[in-house]
Order: C-alpha cells, then structure tokens, then sequence
C-alpha cells in the first residue's frame, strides 16, 4: 500500500494521562519526557497527536476532543488515593464514547483484588501458589504453606514488599499481615512462596494473542533464596542494595518444554482475565520446572525504557512501532463497533500492520 494511503488511515491519537499531586519537580520533569517521547515516535510515524493531562477529573480535559475524530491512547496507570482509580477513568471514557487503548473497566478491578484473582485462577485450574486473604491478623488461626509471602490484596507495584514478607510461623505470618493492615491500610493476600526463577510474560493482541519474549530476574546477586523476590526497593529506590542487585535477563535459558508451559499458562491466564490489547503475567517456577502464576497486570509499565517495551523490541518493534501497533487494536475496536471496515489494514490478526524501520 502507498505511503501516503497508510498515512491516510492513521488516526488522530490524543496522549492521556495524569499526574499526582505529590510529585517531585524530578517527577514532573520525568513524566513530562516519557510523554514527549511517546508523543514524538507516533507523531514520526505520521499520527496527529495531541496531550491531555488530568488530576483526578479527566473530564473536562478530554471534552475537547471529538470522540468521533481522536483514539484515546490510555496512558493512567492509577488515580491518586483511590484504589480502582484507573478502572473508573476507562468507564468514564466508555460513557462519553471514546475508543481507548488497553484493558477495559472489568480486568482493571479485577487486578485489584488479588483474593479473587486467586480463586479465579484456582477455579480455572490455572497454576498458581496455594494462598488466601486476610481482613486481619486475628483472622489467621492456622496456615500450613510456609514459607509463605504476605502482600497487599490490592495495591500494584511491590507496594509494602520487603525481604520481611516471607515468614516462616504462624505468629510471624500474623505479625506481617498486621504490618500490611497498618501500612497499607488494607487486607493482605498470602500465598506459598515458590523459590526459583521470575518469569515476566508480555503478552498482546486481540483475536489472536501474541506471546512477546520471555524476560527474567536475575537473582543470582541474591545469595539467600527466600530473597529471591522484586521487592519495594529493587523497583523504586535508586542505588539501593536491591536495585543494584536484581538486573533482568532478557533473553533466558529455558528448554523447550519448559517454554511451551509458560507460554500456555500466560495466554490461558491473559484470556481468564478477558485481557486486551497488553497486559503483563509474572509466574515463578520450582526446582521441578513447574510455572505458578503469581501477578497479573493489565496495565503494565510501557515507558520507552520499560519491560514491557523491551519485550517489544526483542520482537522486532522499535518503540513508535509498538506504541502504534497498540493503537491499532483500539481502531480496530472503533470500527468493528461503527461496522465501518474502510479504516482496516489487514493483516494475520486483523490490526494495523505497521512498516520496520
């Protein structure tokens, strides 16, 4: 097809995003680049694209865009103090009628609620630790899966994670769900703690969901094996001891067999989760090379220097690339909806097929 028909097709993409009240100037610094950058490879990829910042209301700013004429690229990733909060911006975008990028309200909550999360996946005979959630401390009266971990039931990103969430007694086991209790100020989730490798699945795509290349922790700076976890720290503390010592694998060994299983497992579990367009499941796995689910995030980091980006760019996309062929599920959602297939590109899985640099 003719450059300059691919161009005509392209849609207007209007950037969505928040910031949160407590920002550092560095972090509003940050999050103003990783916008730009964004904004940029789609704008060199021949999109119209414009910015929409918000607080908490997204509202009024997104009024000024034509639903008819703009993509949402959904790039809020949570809402200041409410759990869910990202859940309820993609409603409101329903509500007014936009077309918008990555996981709809349903699979948003969900992640939320790791409770359920676990019994879903126990339900769907989808391996995952044994675990179960705790309102309180003084409801854990007995518990036979040490060495087990202890997390918030609701919040993301090694939130109250510490090399202290794994405990080894019952008395332990209830001391830490109090610390989650009082720190968190919410339930906590506890499950077996399986010591091995961290397996992070990227997974995209719609009608035909694509597993993107494996990536792995590397815990081998890690000499205790009860530590071999992602905690708070690794994540978010600069030139701590756990961030220098956790980097990623990003193409890691495992046998044939072994990838087959994980593969399965994540798209059986990206499906359970009615994902769309992206989501990231981390799985552990045994001495025995048995994979266990253990997080599901559908609304992973897709930051230029991200995970998730990285797995992209193993596949063969450079970050406009990615970001674009992101968008073009959601304007294959918007015209599938209008019955309108004058926009479609198509392509094995009926999405925009974007040009290789």
């Amino acid at each position: 097809m003719p450059k300059a028909r691919l161009n005509s097709l392209r849609p207007n993409v209007v950037i969505l995003y928040n910031y949160y009240s407590t920002y550092t100037p560095k972090e509003r610094i940050d999050a103003d680049l990783v916008t730009n950058i964004m904004r940029d490879e789609l704008q060199r990829l021949g999109f119209v694209v414009d910015t929409c910042e918000f607080w908490k209301d997204m509202r009024p700013a997104i009024e000024r865009f034509d639903p008819a004429k703009w993509i949402v690229f959904n790039w809020c990733e949570g809402v200041e103090d409410e759990i869910g909060g990202d859940a309820r911006i993609c409603s409101e975008l329903e509500e007014l009628g936009y077309a918008y990028t990555g996981n709809g309200p349903w699979s948003l909550r969900l992640s939320t609620q790791k409770g359920h999360v676990k019994r879903l996946l126990q339900r769907l005979e989808i391996p995952t630790p044994p675990g179960a959630e705790f309102g309180n401390a003084d409801e854990v009266t007995a518990w036979e899966h040490f060495p087990a971990i202890v997390k918030p039931v609701s919040a993301h990103c090694s939130v109250a994670v510490t090399r202290d969430s794994v405990v080894h007694t019952v008395e332990q086991l209830r001391e830490r769900v109090h610390y989650v209790n009082s720190v968190v100020k919410e339930a906590a989730l506890v499950e077996a703690f399986v010591t091995g490798r961290e397996i992070n699945v990227g997974i995209w795509g719609n009608a035909r969901p694509r597993v993107l290349p494996l990536r792995e922790i590397d815990f081998s700076r890690v000499p205790n094996p009860l530590h071999h976890m992602v905690t708070w720290d690794s994540k978010w503390i600069p030139n701590s001891i756990e961030w220098n010592s956790m980097p990623v694998i990003a193409k890691p060994k495992v046998s044939d067999a072994l990838r087959m299983r994980i593969e399965d497992i994540a798209l059986r579990t990206y499906r359970a989760f009615d994902c769309r367009d992206y989501a990231r499941v981390d799985l552990r796995v045994d001495e025995h090379e048995r994979p266990y689910v253990v997080d599901v995030n559908p609304n992973p980091d897709i930051t230029s220097d991200g995970g998730f980006m990285a797995a992209c760019d193993a596949a063969g996309y450079n970050y406009g690339e990615a970001v674009a062929h992101i968008v073009s599920m959601a304007v294959t959602r918007r015209n599938r909806r209008r019955g309108n297939a004058a926009y479609l590109i198509p392509n094995r899985n009926s999405e925009l097929e974007l040009p290789r640099s």
